[in-house]
C-alpha cells in the first residue's frame, strides 16, 4: 500500500510512474514534509543565485585583468567543471551517504567562495575561488534534486519542475542582486552579498531533516547493472542535454560580454539582459514540467527543438524591449526540457535517482561548458562574438534525431481496484 503524501496532493494530484519512495516514511508529518520541501526550494534559490556570479562579473574581470574572450571562455570551462561535471561524483556520493549536510553546507560554500572572487588579485586566484565555490554548487544539486522528487510523492514531475524553477528563479535574481551590491558597496566588497547566507546557516543546520531514502535503493551506492541495462535511452537523454546545454551555457557565459562589447550597453543593462535570460530558465522549467504531465515529454522536446532557435535569432536581430522579450521567449522554450530529461531519466533507473539527476544536470552541463565554451571564446576572438551567438541559434534543431533513441511512452495501465 502506498502512503498518502501531502506535498504530492498540494502539488496537484497524481503523476504516473513507479511507487513513491517517500512511502517509506509514514512517520513524517504533513507539516514537516511541507517544511522540508520549502527548505529545499529556498536553498536551491540561494545556491543558484550565486551560480550567476561569474557571468555577472565577466565584464568587470575582463576589464580588470585585460582578458581576451578566450580567457573568459577558459574561466567558464573551470566553472563548469567544478559546478557541473563534479555533480556526477557528488551524485554517486549522495546515493551512498544520504546525508543532509549536502543541503546544509552547499549554500554557504557557494556564497562565500564565489563572492570572494572580488578579492582576487590575479587570474589564478579567481580560478581557485571559482573551483571551490563551484564544488559547493555541485555538491548541492544531485542530492537535493533527488529529495525534491521523493518529497513530491507520486507527483514527481511537477515537484521536480517546482524545485528546478526555484533554482532558476535564483539564477534570474542573482545578476540583479549582485549588481545592486556592487553598485552600493563597490566590486571589492562583493563579499557583503554572502552575509545573509552565513547568518541563515545555523537555521538550516537546525531545521533541515534527514533525507528520504528509497527502501529499494542499495545502501552500498551505485547499481551499475541497472545503469548498463538502460544505457541506450540514458545516453540519448544525455546527448540531448549536452546539445541543449551548449546553447544554454554559451549564452549565459557570453551574454553580458556581448551586451557590453557588441551592443555597447552599460554594466547595469547587461545585468538586466542576463537576468532576463536566467528568468527564462525559471519559466521554462516550470512550463516544461507542467506540459510533460499533460502532453508527454517527447512532445515538449520536439517543440523546444523547433521553436527555440528562431526565437533566440529574433533576440539577436532586434533591439530594445522586443529583443529582451524574444530572449525570454527563446530561453523559456529552449529550457522547458530541463525537468523533462531529469524525470524521464530517473524513471529509467529509479533506484539511482541521485546518479541520474547528476548525469542529466551537472555532468551534461559541465561537459558542454568544458568542451565548448572555451572553444567558443577562441572562435569569437577570430570571427567576433556576434557571429558565435548566431551559431548558437542553429544548434537546437539538431536535437530532433536524438528522439529516435528514446523509448516510446507506454500505454497507461488501468487503475487497480481496492484501497490505496
Amino acid at each position: 500500500m502506498i502512503k498518502h503524501n501531502p506535498v504530492a496532493t498540494e502539488l496537484g494530484g497524481t503523476y504516473s510512474g513507479e511507487a513513491s519512495p517517500v512511502a517509506a516514511l509514514p512517520t513524517r508529518s504533513a507539516e514537516r514534509t511541507r517544511e522540508a520541501f520549502v527548505l529545499l526550494l529556498l536553498t536551491h534559490f540561494t545556491v543558484d543565485c550565486f551560480s550567476s556570479t561569474l557571468p555577472t562579473i565577466q565584464p568587470i574581470l575582463a576589464s580588470r585583468f585585460e582578458l581576451t574572450l578566450a580567457h573568459a571562455g577558459l574561466l567558464g570551462g573551470f566553472w563548469m567543471f567544478a559546478s557541473s561535471v563534479m555533480q556526477l561524483p557528488f551524485g554517486l556520493l549522495s546515493d551512498r551517504m544520504h546525508s543532509r549536510l549536502f543541503t546544509v553546507l552547499s549554500p554557504l560554500a557557494a556564497a562565500v567562495f564565489l563572492t570572494a572572487t572580488s578579492l582576487a588579485t590575479g587570474f589564478s586566484a579567481v580560478v581557485v575561488l571559482l573551483l571551490l565555490g563551484g564544488m559547493g554548487v555541485a555538491a548541492f544539486h544531485p542530492h537535493s534534486t533527488s529529495q525534491a522528487g521523493h518529497l513530491g510523492g507520486q507527483r514527481r514531475g511537477i515537484a521536480t519542475a517546482v524545485f528546478i524553477t526555484a533554482g532558476t528563479a535564483g539564477l534570474g535574481a542573482g545578476p540583479l542582486y549582485l549588481a545592486e551590491v556592487i553598485g552600493r558597496f563597490g566590486y571589492e566588497n562583493l563579499w557583503v552579498a554572502a552575509l545573509p547566507v552565513v547568518a541563515a546557516s545555523p537555521l538550516l543546520l537546525w531545521r533541515v531533516p534527514q533525507p528520504a531514502v528509497d527502501p529499494h535503493a542499495r545502501r552500498s551506492g551505485v547499481d551499475w547493472a541497472v545503469l548498463r541495462q538502460q544505457r541506450r535511452p540514458l545516453l540519448a537523454h544525455y546527448a540531448f542535454v549536452v546539445l541543449r546545454s551548449i546553447v544554454q551555457v554559451g549564452m549565459a557565459q557570453y551574454l553580458a560580454l556581448y551586451m557590453v562589447q557588441v551592443r555597447g550597453t552599460d554594466f547595469g543593462s547587461a545585468s538586466v539582459a542576463l537576468a532576463v535570460f536566467f528568468a527564462s530558465t525559471s519559466a521554462g522549467s516550470f512550463l516544461g514540467g507542467s506540459l510533460a504531465d499533460r502532453i508527454g515529454g517527447r512532445k515538449v522536446i520536439v517543440g523546444s527543438c523547433l521553436a527555440s532557435g528562431p526565437l533566440l535569432a529574433c533576440f539577436l536581430a532586434s533591439d530594445g524591449w522586443l529583443s529582451l522579450l524574444a530572449l525570454f521567449a527563446g530561453g523559456t522554450v529552449l529550457l522547458s526540457t530541463i525537468p523533462v530529461n531529469i524525470v524521464m531519466a530517473r524513471e529509467l533507473v529509479p533506484s539511482q535517482a541521485g546518479t541520474a539527476a547528476a548525469l542529466m544536470m551537472g555532468f551534461g552541463w559541465g561537459l558542454s561548458g568544458i568542451a565548448f565554451v572555451p572553444v567558443a571564446g577562441l572562435i569569437a576572438d577570430v570571427v567576433g562574438l556576434d557571429l558565435v551567438l548566431w551559431g548558437f541559434t542553429a544548434l537546437p534543431i539538431l536535437g530532433l534525431p536524438i528522439l529516435f533513441a528514446l523509448p516510446r511512452p507506454s500505454r497507461p495501465q488501468p487503475a487497480a481496484s481496492g484501497p490505496s
